[in-house]
């Protein structure tokens, strides 16, 4: 568990261990915030600390089972995720350690704020309090999307959401209850309107690790395209984070694919390039650079088959025609791996050589931007521009784009996405009815699926997509010989609520 000067970020555990050794000491023995320093330097607890690349990799369809040991760092978390059953370990990466971690963010958020509402100047504080309540608005965004099905209008009065938390824990154990989904969706609207209004890129000595405008409204555009009902905000959000010819700020493969392994690595995360818009430091086994962690060790991991069918273009499953610009380590019967993330190792003392990985996390990216964008202008019957914005996307990601010959239009999407070979994987979002009244709709929404899965693989991405999609999942096993489904309205879609919480009146999720 990370550790913080501020000692009272830990009052965010309060609400699911029910540890009552911090009420316990006395007044004078608490860290104390009053200046705007020590303000600044509590919200930067208040970012997510946690990681979901194991929990939503292992869930999703970018994982098969190679058969062998699983020595790696997280091999229950992995076994229980890829089986999609409830998650009992307490490891970096386990559900309730991102459960744990994004409240203890939201607590830190909360406590910041209760600072600034007692200040006589509060006006000069506004920067700051955009930002905790973006920070808040952001961890419980994640949770609800991890731990509640995902948000239907038509249900959403009545179906649980998770705990919406606005205030500081003052007491050791408090009762919990689970906010509706539209109870939950509000506040998050709420909080994430009223931060964006706030917040000053001006105040960040180090912009990219904080929520800049152009993050936020990243922020809001995946909001809104999450949600399925406001599609004109999610453009006008889109075009306020990225420009409209946003290719120029994509991640440039000509310049990485020429770099060396751990070159490129420490690249892909590089908060300074122009397509990363909010990076996150994050505690997590999940890296490239060592060999016992995930994925390159796991058990379940991405397949050469897989890799072969998602990215080689002699694959039947190519688009665009073309050679993906994505690099890829592994052949034969090794891990496909991404070689995306370079870890950074802490000491957990200057005399110990036990310590913790991290790894810089795009939370927010143009190419997130762009494909949100599309959808958008797909769902508002604006057929031209979700076509020239996904040309745009490929143009970046082609080996010799060639517009003519890899350019995609209607007639090439429809005859690629109508073959019996893409049922499954014919979304069945919340205006499932809209998309099959109109074939434009239904096709490019599934090109856009296509291109997210590519993009953020190994990012745990591609499991956000399925919840909201309701795509189904098959797993093989492969000591077995069978395989395992996850089908579309599978209630284990949602994680269950961890035990800890569940002993705190946090209602766990039907099974």
């Amino acid at each position: 568990m990370k550790k913080s000067n501020l000692t009272f970020i830990m009052m965010g555990l309060l609400l699911f261990c029910g540890c009552d050794d911090f009420l316990n000491e006395e007044p004078d023995d608490r860290a104390k915030v009053e200046s705007p320093s020590d303000i600044k330097e509590l919200l930067v607890n208040a970012y997510p600390r946690s990681s979901y690349f194991v929990i939503c990799e292992m869930m999703s369809d970018n994982v098969a089972d190679r058969g062998f040991s699983n020595s790696c760092a997280t091999a229950v978390t992995d076994d229980e995720m890829y089986h999609w059953k409830d998650g009992t370990d307490s490891d970096a990466d386990s559900p309730f350690a991102v459960w744990t971690g994004w409240y203890e963010g939201i607590a830190a958020a909360n406590y910041a704020l209760r600072v600034i509402d007692s200040k006589p100047d509060q006006e000069n504080y506004n920067a700051m309090r955009g930002e905790a309540l973006l920070c808040r608005a952001l961890g419980h965004f994640l949770l609800v999307n991890l731990w509640a099905e995902h948000y239907d209008p038509a249900t959403a009065s009545t179906a649980p959401g998770i705990p919406y938390v606005t205030e500081p824990e003052t007491v050791a154990i408090k009762e919990y209850t689970r906010n509706t989904m539209e109870e939950v969706y509000d506040m998050i609207e709420s909080d994430l309107r009223r931060g964006l209004a706030l917040i000053d890129d001006k105040s960040y000595t180090m912009p990219k690790f904080h929520f800049t405008k152009r993050a936020a409204h990243a922020f809001a555009a995946r909001f809104y395209t999450y949600k399925g009902t406001d599609w004109d905000k999610v453009v006008y959000h889109t075009l306020q984070a990225a420009p409209e010819n946003f290719a120029t700020e994509m991640r440039d493969y000509s310049v990485l694919n020429n770099m060396t392994i751990m070159e490129y690595m420490k690249e892909y995360t590089n908060p300074a390039l122009a397509n990363i818009l909010l990076a996150v430091c994050m505690e997590t086994y999940w890296n490239d650079l060592y060999q016992t962690c995930p994925p390159k060790n796991s058990r379940y991991v991405l397949s050469p088959a897989m890799a072969y069918s998602l990215f080689h273009p002699n694959s039947s499953n190519n688009l665009q025609r073309g050679r993906w610009v994505y690099r890829k380590e592994g052949t034969g019967t090794s891990v496909s791996s991404m070689v995306k993330f370079y870890a950074y190792f802490k000491n957990i003392s200057e005399t110990s050589n036990w310590g913790n990985t991290y790894v810089n996390m795009p939370m927010f990216t143009v190419e997130d931007v762009a494909l949100n964008r599309a959808e958008a202008y797909t769902m508002l019957g604006d057929t031209t521009r979700a076509l020239q914005t996904i040309n745009r996307f490929l143009s970046m990601r082609t080996s010799d784009y060639d517009p003519v010959k890899h350019g995609l239009n209607m007639k090439r999407i429809i005859t690629y996405f109508q073959e019996p070979s893409w049922d499954d994987q014919r979304p069945e979002p919340h205006y499932k009815a809209e998309l099959d009244a109109d074939k434009n709709k239904l096709y490019l929404m599934m090109a856009i699926a296509y291109l997210r899965r590519k993009e953020f693989m190994q990012e745990g991405m591609r499991w956000f997509d399925i919840k909201r999609f309701h795509l189904p999942v098959v797993h093989t096993l492969h000591w077995e010989g069978t395989e395992i489904a996850l089908d579309r309205y599978d209630k284990r879609r949602a994680l269950q609520i961890p035990q800890e919480a569940q002993k705190v009146g946090v209602i766990p999720n039907e099974r």
